[in-house]
This record gives structure tokens, sequence and C-alpha cells, in this order.
């Protein structure tokens, strides 16, 4: 039996007969078998443990291994993957293993991240199947760039940002983000370095931090020279998480009357419905032909679908009835060995997603390769290689959202039983609306987004370490590595003949667009080591990279199908192509020098020069430097070995990284003639034959700079109790200046914006983590986790002359940059307010509109609050991760809709009086009656009034989510 120096049983030792290949590994209990002769030596090692030999002496070998101080303080991968004992960083990172990665059955690397990093902002944009997400590093620092980390993969860096942005759009669909490709069930663990003296190293494109992601790969195996064969696959379910509470007293239409062809909700009591003049069954009217229907009303969509239209009244689940039961299925088949000199892991996988939302779903294929041989004592080589394939069904959103129409389905409507086609037309929709918006289940069913992509991404390496010192004082590794990130997705948007109820075809569209990227990344590393004396250590790397982006991008639209079923550019009456193609370059040098003191004190310096091609001529050259000071306090005589604090660590650091811009020189396009009244593009090129060009309405600041970020950070690494308790807090503070975004111009100047560098962001954040281990025997482990974030994002300045800049959004509200907030704000129309803060009415007692844009409130949270626990009873777990949002505001817009249309449950008292709090415009408080029955449309037409009032909408984005 092994154990440790406790006693408690270790399994997964690895036991080998010392100078032969014969090896094997302890089970859970900590127990083995092994052949080995009495006069040979058996070698016990373990990661986290001193290695240990002992001889074979007697038939039963029992050892205990010590704990190797060095190893459980961990080894981290740092930036150019080079491998750094966690003591020696004078800057935070954070890392995360496989098991808490992949325990949920999370085929989404965001979603398995989300409340495990302290420091760390994760936003999905929904939970549909391959739904974008966006990972923020200690906040936002550009306000209309890019804020996402660069993700390297076993050292390659890789794509990891949409390859299309939705702008400020609010239509079509979501795009998802190229991290969407990355498998988490082959990954062994996550390394986030989050400021910017940790990847400082790679340059312009790691200002946001890196996410390191090493893959699994066989190392960690035992070697004994056997392969290990791994299947896993797992299930799970998804449901809607919360459906809004409606009413279910009253009926479709407006101001108390039935309307069988309205999107209102204000109609009569349901109850009423047989009663109605002209659709009941109770009254004699044209529909019945003067037969009365005792109890029945008269639906003419269901005469259109071949229903009996005659039905009993009754309010329908039509939000539960669209919502359906998701799942996902996902395997993995990874076969990997370690032999004294080489290791791989060879890798197939598929993940399977059914979405809640019908005929959405993501599918996922991926192979991979990792290889890693020793060739002789002083030449390494090997690859990395990875497949993937993705293919994503989504719904829409926003303007063409398809759950408007069933959070908004009047409560009498029976949107799914009724059907949503004709059937003797699949293309004429039934709907309860007569046109705009389409029914959800026709949509689903007609209409499709999808995105497919086939992407591989890898390199290959060799490494030379020359022995160049008898004593090991002095050690020499020199590196290359080439890697390559290639992709194509394909993108197909289509509204089938009969979008938004028009038999014309003129509202039917398909849009065809795609890129193809060719990344090629060349990195040369040469690292020298030098014992100067026992006590001080020097490390001096330097190096140089270069990255170069082939990018080719279609679009291809086609408008107005002839007839349906046949969704092809080929049936659409006009279609108009574009293309673009790009070329971009980086080429980076680079050193970093460490010095360390009696493995206690850690000095680091990193310097780096980037030329950037997507800059202008002249100012394309770029130098950043970082420095770092780690200080291990309990290395300190009186310290050493203290059972209460086991281990303390000051550090420091303060770094400088920039942002390329995307410089285009002037350039010319087709014009566009839409907008205002005008639906499409009345006009469209070429028209006779004859093409047109004017200048592109975005112009380029020849003098454009890279954003500049700098950065200062403080921490403290502290374990107690035998390092039972772990505690870690780090402050950090980011200035980025010389912002790149797009100033407005008047239309005089004949452009619409001009892209230029000017204002400032100021980044403030506190992050805590803490790990506790209550309680650790032989059969029964407890921990937990707790990671603390604030991050407080201020817009200090703008350009001169601008107060905000629109962001995106609607007319109002929208998401925008002011001077003097937090970052950002939602934008839009507010109450009219006196100056006591009391809320302005009007003549009819209903609230008003201050008739300007104005701050409604932060989207940021205050603080997040991440936490998980873990259970382990011998070979049964059981855990959970809780995560916390505390503050910030959002604007819900389909609350606010389902008030306005009359179905949402705060809509459901309508008889009542009311006095709506506030004021009157003569600053009297407000005694206006309104509802009763002597005014019985007075609750419709407040919301009416509140519906033209976006803070109304805007509420409290708090959260307590149990995550996993």
């Amino acid at each position: 039996t092994v154990s440790d120096n406790t006693g408690i049983p270790l399994p997964g030792v690895s036991v080998l007969v010392k100078g032969t290949k014969t090896a094997t590994q302890t089970d859970f209990d900590g127990k083995y078998s092994i052949k080995a002769a009495p006069n040979q030596v058996l070698v016990f090692s373990y990661i986290g443990m001193k290695a240990q030999e002992v001889s074979a002496s007697s038939t039963t070998v029992n050892t205990k291994l010590k704990d190797d101080s060095v190893e459980l303080e961990s080894v981290v991968v740092t930036a150019l993957g080079v491998k750094k004992s966690a003591r020696a960083l004078g800057y935070a990172t954070q890392e995360v293993k496989a098991a808490d990665i992949t325990r949920a059955n999370n085929n989404s690397l965001a979603g398995a991240l989300q409340g495990k990093l302290a420091g760390v902002s994760i936003t999905p944009s929904s939970g549909a199947p391959g739904a974008s997400s966006q990972i923020i590093i200690r906040g936002a620092r550009s306000f209309t760039g890019n804020n996402t980390p660069l993700y390297v993969i076993d050292g390659m860096p890789v794509a990891s940002q949409p390859d299309f942005g939705t702008g400020n759009g609010v239509t079509g669909s979501d795009i998802a983000n190229r991290a969407v490709d990355i498998d988490p069930n082959e990954i062994e663990s996550i390394n986030v370095l989050k400021g910017q003296a940790a990847s400082a190293l790679y340059g312009l494109r790691a200002t946001n931090g890196v996410i390191l992601i090493t893959t699994k790969s066989g190392k960690n195996l035992a070697q004994s020279g056997k392969p290990t064969i791994t299947f896993n696959t797992s299930t799970s379910f998804e449901t809607i998480s919360k459906k809004p509470s409606t009413q279910n007293e009253y009926a479709q239409g407006t101001n108390g009357k039935f309307d069988p062809n309205s999107s209102m909700n204000w109609g009569p009591k349901i109850s009423e419905l047989p009663n109605d003049a002209t659709y009941g069954g109770n009254v004699a009217n044209a529909l019945n032909g003067g037969t009365l229907r005792p109890g029945l009303y008269y639906v003419p969509q269901r005469a259109k679908a071949g229903l009996d239209p005659w039905v009993a009244p009754r309010a329908y689940d039509n939000i539960g009835d669209f919502f359906k039961t998701g799942f996902t299925i996902n395997n993995t088949l990874n076969v990997a060995q370690s032999t004294e000199k080489t290791n791989y892991s060879f890798g197939i996988g598929n993940s399977k997603q059914d979405g809640i939302i019908p005929e959405t779903g993501m599918s996922r294929y991926t192979a991979k390769a990792v290889v890693d041989t020793k060739l002789s004592n002083e030449w390494k080589t090997g690859f990395s290689f990875n497949y993937v394939q993705t293919k994503i069904n989504k719904s829409t959103a926003a303007n063409d959202g398809a759950i408007v129409g069933v959070f908004g389905a009047p409560r009498s409507y029976d949107l799914k039983g009724i059907g949503y086609a004709s059937p003797t037309d699949p293309y004429d929709q039934i709907y309860y609306r007569p046109s705009v918006f389409n029914n959800p289940y026709w949509a689903a069913k007609n209409n499709e987004f999808s995105e497919k992509t086939n992407r591989i991404y890898g390199n290959t390496y060799a490494q030379y370490s020359p022995v160049i010192s008898e004593d090991g004082s002095q050690k020499l590794t020199v590196k290359y590595q080439v890697g390559l990130d290639s992709w194509t997705t394909n993108y197909r948007d289509l509204f089938e003949f009969g979008n938004k109820l028009d038999l014309t075809g003129k509202s039917s569209r398909i849009n065809l667009y795609g890129t193809t990227n060719d990344v090629i990344n060349s990195l040369l590393t040469v690292n020298y080591n030098l014992n100067i004396t026992n006590d001080l250590n020097l490390n001096v790397l330097v190096g140089n990279e270069y990255n170069h982006q082939n990018t080719k991008n279609y679009d291809e639209v086609g408008t107005a199908f002839n007839f349906g079923g046949w969704p092809t550019i080929a049936n659409a009456r006009t279609v108009t192509a574009t293309e673009f193609r790009r070329q971009t370059r980086t080429v980076g040098f680079f050193s970093n020098m460490e010095l360390s003191y009696k493995n206690m004190l850690f000095l680091s310096g990193t310097i780096r020069k980037d030329i950037a091609s997507n800059m202008p001529r002249g100012n394309r050259d770029f130098v950043y430097p970082s420095a770092s000071l780690g200080f291990v306090v309990t290395e300190l005589e009186g310290l050493k070995g203290g059972s209460v604090v086991s281990y303390a660590k000051l550090r420091g650091s303060i770094a400088e990284v920039g942002q390329a811009g995307n410089f285009v020189g002037n350039f010319y396009t087709t014009p566009s003639y839409s907008g205002g009244f005008w639906s499409g593009d009345p006009i469209q090129y070429p028209l006779g034959g004859v093409s047109s060009f004017v200048p592109n309405n975005v112009q380029y600041d020849a003098n454009l700079k890279p954003q500049n970020t700098k950065s200062y950070e403080l921490g403290v690494d502290l374990k107690f109790f035998n390092n039972r308790v772990a505690l870690d807090y780090t402050f950090s503070k980011q200035n980025s200046t010389n912002q790149i975004f797009n100033v407005p111009l008047a239309g005089s100047t004949g452009a619409a914006a001009f892209v230029t560098n000017g204002g400032k962001m100021r980044n403030d954040v506190h992050e805590l983590s803490l790990f506790v281990n209550p309680v650790r025997t032989a059969d029964f482990n407890w921990t937990f986790n707790v990671n603390y974030s604030q991050i407080d994002s201020y817009v200090e300045a703008l350009a001169n002359g601008v107060d905000n800049i629109f962001l995106g959004g609607f007319t109002t509200p929208q998401l925008r940059a002011s001077v003097g907030d937090r970052f950002p704000v939602i934008y839009g129309t507010g109450y009219a307010r006196d100056a006591n803060n009391n809320i302005i009415v009007n003549a009819q007692g209903l609230p008003m509109a201050d008739g300007k844009l104005k701050v409604l409130g932060e989207v940021a949270p205050k603080f997040t609050l991440g936490g998980s626990t873990q259970f382990t009873y011998k070979r049964v777990s059981l855990g959970a991760v809780v995560d916390w949002k505390n503050g910030g505001k959002m604007y819900s817009g389909s609350n606010n809709l389902m008030n306005f249309y009359g179905v949402d449950a705060r809509t459901s008292d309508r008889a009542s009086q009311f006095v709506y709090p506030g004021v009157k415009q003569d600053g009297t408080p407000n005694d206006i009656v309104r509802g009763g029955a002597a005014d019985p449309n007075g609750a419709q037409q407040l919301q009416a009034a509140l519906n033209g009032i976006a803070e109304s909408a805007v509420f409290d984005a708090s959260f307590v989510k149990l995550r996993e």
C-alpha cells in the first residue's frame, strides 16, 4: 500500500522497477502488485510528492510519500507556455482543472467556467445551443473594440471572437464566437493570465488578458508502457428555468371588446366571449346564422385551419406549450500512453445538443492528436493537431424574435392547437396578427438561421537543450514552434416565402455569407538559466513571433422569392454579392529577464516590440514593458515551517500593453439608399448595366495610434494550517487611453464617422479567492471555493465635444458609453420628474416621458460572488456551483411588451381604481382617479403610457443561480 504522510491511501501512484520498463499504478485504495526481483529497486512517484526509492527485498512493500513543498505550491503554465512555480510569479493567475470544467456536462467552455474565476465576467447571450458568450477579464478596456482575451491552446494562439459582429443591429440572430469550437472534455487545465504583466509577452493581442488551455496529452499518466483507453458519455436535460406569470382572465382585443386579429389582450373577460355580439354563440349573429351555440364563440383562425371554429373559451398555456425539454449528449473516446521517452493522446468526440426552442440545436465533432517525444538527451519534438466541425441551428432575436409572439400571445388564443399554416398553402400563415410578425411555429419550421464551421488548428515544435555546464549551473533551451489555425464558416439566414404573412414574396429574403481564415503563427524562443550562486538564479528569455492572417469574406443577398418551397438564392428576384479579402501581419520581438534570490525574492521584467500591418504607415511599431516583484515572506527565518501560516507571499506588478486598431485606407463602395420610409434598397446596382461607387462614409485617421493600457497590481497569497485554507487577494488599476472609436461627423463633411483616437477609461478591480478543505480523511473529503469580484469601469473622457457614444440598441433604449459614468450605461426615455424626483403626470393622471434620452442605469453589477463545494466519499461525489450577481440594471423588452399587450399577471386587476403616484404639472400631488366602472380602459391606457417610457422596463439585474 502507498499512502501520504498522514496515512491516507494514494490512488494513481506510479510504481516503476528501476532500470526497466516494468511499471504499474496503485488502485483507488493505494494498493498495487508488480513483479520484481529481491535485488531490484522500486521507484514510487506522484504529483505533489517527493519520489521515493525502496528495495524490493520482501513480498510486501508499503511506503509513505512525503509532500514536496515546491510541488504543493503548484506549477502553472505562463506566457509562451513557460512553466513556473506559482511562488515565482509577481502577478495574479488562476487555474481551473479538468474535473471542475467537465463535472456538470456543460459543452460550452464559457458556461463551464461560470462562478469559478475571480475577476472574470462571463456573460452568455442566451441559453440556446451554440449561443455566443462574452468573457471579459478585469473589465472592458475598449468602448467599441475588442474586449475578448487571447486564447492559447497548447501554445498556439487561436481565434475566439465571432467571425461577424451583430454590431448595433436589432434583427436577425445571434452569431456564435469561435470559442464554441473548443471541446471542454479535451481540456486538462486552464490558466487565466489576468493582468497585463502576466500577458505582456504576447504583445498587442493580449491587452485583454490570456486564457491558456492545455489539452490532454498523456504526459501525466504512469510510465507503465501500456495504453490507457478512456470512454466517457454523459447526458443532461434542459428546461426553461423560469416562465413569466400571466393573467388568465381577459381575452384578446382592445378597450374591452373582442378582436380576433388584434395583438392586444385588453378585450372582455374570457368567460364573456360567448356573449360577444359578433363572435359569440350565445347571441344570434351572422357567424352562427341565428342558430345559437351556447357557451361557445367563433375563432376565424380555426376556420382557416380546417378546424371546428366554435370552441369553449379558456386560457391557454402558450408559453409552456412552445418550449420543450432540451437535451445534451457528450461522447469522447481517448487513447493515451506515457513511456520513458514518448507520450501521446489521440481522441475523438461528439456533442449533440437539442435546444428548448423548436428546431434549434448544435452538433460538434472533434478529433485530436497530441504527441511529444524525446529523441535524445538534447532533442525533443512533438505536435498537436485538432479538427472540429460545428453545426448550429438558431432562433431569431430582437425585432425578429420568435418568442415575442409566444410571450405576447393573447391568453384566449390557442397558439399551438390551431396550427400555423393553411392546409392548402403551407406558406399562408395562420396567426392572431395579420401582418409584420411571424407565427413562431411557422418561423421555426420555415425560416432558417444556421452556421457550419470546419476548423483545424495545431502546431509542431522542435526543442534543443544542449549540456553547457557539467554541474548543471547553466541551462540553455532553444525552441521553435510553428502553428496553423484555419477555418471556414458558412452562414445561412433565410426568411422563406410567406415571411411576415406576405404572400407577394417581397418580405422573403436569403443571405448567404461566410469567411475563410488562415492564421500562421511562428515562435522562436531561446531560454538561458544560470545559477549565479546557490542563492541567486538568473533566467533570460528572448524570442521572435510572426503572425500572419489571410481573410476572405463573401456576402450574397437574394430578395423577394418567386414562390415558396425552393429557399435558394436562385429563387430570388434580385441578387447582389460582395467579396472582401485582407491580409494582416504582426511581427514581435520580446525578452524576459528574471532574478530569484533564495527561492524567496523574485524580480521579473519583460519588453516587447510589435510591428502591426493593420495600422497606418509610419505608425506601426510599438514597445511595451512590464515588471513584477514577488516576495515569499514565509521563507524568512523564524517563519519557515509555521503550523498556522503555511505560506505567505506579497506581489506587485506594473505593465503597459496596447491594442491595434483596424486601419483601412480610404476606399469606394456601392451606394445604398435604404432607410427612412424604405423597407429595403429602392435602387440596387448595377442598374441597367451601370455600376456606381461613392467614397466610403467612414474615414480613418492617418495618424491612428494603438489603444494603450497601463496597469498596476498589488496582491497577497496566504495559506494556513498546512494548506487546508488558502486566501488570495488582488487589487489592480488599469488606465486605458487613446481609445479607438467612431466619432460622429456632420453630414456637411461628406462622411458619417471618423475613426480616431480619443477618450480614457479606468478600471478598478478587487479580486478575492478563498479555498477551504475543512475535512480530509482516508474515505471522506470536503472542499469549498469562493471567488469574489468587484469591477468598476469608468469612462473618464471621450473625444473633444463628445459626451457619450452609441454602442447598440434601439432608438430607446440603447447602450452608451457616457463620460463620468460606469461602463456601459442604459440610455433611453425616462419619467418626467420634478426637482424632488417625483414623477410628473399629465392631465389624464398618467406618467409623462421627459422627452429626452438620459442615463437609466448602469449595466455592470456592484460585485459578483461564485462559490463551489465538493463532497467525496470513496468513489461517490456530490457538488454544487452557485453564482451571485449583485446590482446592475437591465432593460426587459419582454416585460414591457407583456404589460403593454395586457398579458402579464401585473395587468390582471382591471376593475379597481388607482391613483398613479406622482405630482401634477403644477407640483401638487396627483389625485386623479383612474380605472373602475366609470373608466374601464384606465389600466390599458396606463400601460400604453408606460410603453413609451423605457425607464418603466428597467429592472434590477441581481440574481443568485445554482449553476451546477
